[in-house]
């Protein structure tokens, strides 16, 4: 008994200090007026001879608001392990960035996220078109009331019939080490593209389909829709939106 105890014991630590390949890191760089295509023509170069293989880059263009124009260089499925240990080609990778990348950006911004499997929706879902949220949360809110809302509203659209809701699929994340406010961001896989955000591009719901407050109330009641329209109108202090694109050229092969 004390052998299958010290095993067990064992198994419990090895689960709680391995690392989930969850976290996700994204570079934020916008080139200088009139270096655009050569931003394009030198991150290509970069990203042919240093994330073929290892650390794969996926580009993404943000193209409406106030960051238009903004490439979010992607590295996703890492875990905080990642950054105990440095590339065999460090130095090389980071002369290249200084001289041939760098000096074609106005800004940069890196930032760290992780994925939450369990508010996304259909995360198997393949996208290159997305319209993505990005919401900042009001200091001092109930984080777990918040995101039981969110747990929630995944639920009920799986549940819930007509075109769009049979079509959704998001992805949602939480931005580590966010600053003032927590912030997350969803992100609406468009797999039909951008035309599917026309009104009336998807089938309406079959007359007299249940709709989400209907589904909301007959789950969890009346008290708690209450309840839930002043979470979460009390925890948002201010949310952008935007359409993103994936650049398939400027990314990993």
């Amino acid at each position: 008994m004390k052998q299958i105890l010290t095993m067990l014991l064992m198994v419990i630590t090895i689960a709680a200090y391995s690392q989930k390949k969850d976290l996700v890191t994204v570079n934020a760089v916008k080139p200088k007026m009139g270096q655009k295509m050569a931003f394009e023509a030198a991150y290509k170069l970069h990203v042919a001879k240093f994330h073929k293989t290892d650390e794969k880059i996926a580009v993404y263009e943000i193209l409406t608001g106030e960051n238009a124009g903004t490439y979010l260089l992607v590295n996703s499925q890492g875990s905080f392990a990642d950054f105990d240990t440095d590339r065999s080609d460090a130095t090389a990778h980071k002369l290249d960035l200084d001289k041939n990348f760098f000096p074609l950006l106005s800004e940069t911004k890196n930032s760290i996220y992780r994925y939450v499997d369990t508010l996304s929706i259909r995360p198997e879902v393949v996208a290159e078109s997305f319209l993505v949220t990005r919401t900042y949360l009001k200091q001092g809110i109930t984080m777990n009331d918040y995101y039981k809302e969110i747990n929630r509203n995944v639920k009920i659209a799986g549940m819930l019939k007509g075109g769009f809701f049979e079509n959704l699929a998001t992805s949602y994340f939480d931005q580590l080490w966010d600053g003032s406010h927590q912030v997350t961001v969803s992100s609406r896989k468009l797999k039909e593209g951008f035309k599917s955000l026309e009104p009336g591009y998807f089938a309406p719901a079959p007359q007299g389909s249940p709709t989400f407050r209907d589904e909301y109330v007959k789950l969890f009641g009346y008290d708690a829709w209450d309840a839930r329209v002043k979470i979460l109108d009390n925890a948002v202090s201010k949310t952008e939106v935007y359409l993103l694109k994936l650049r398939k050229d400027l990314s990993s092969q």
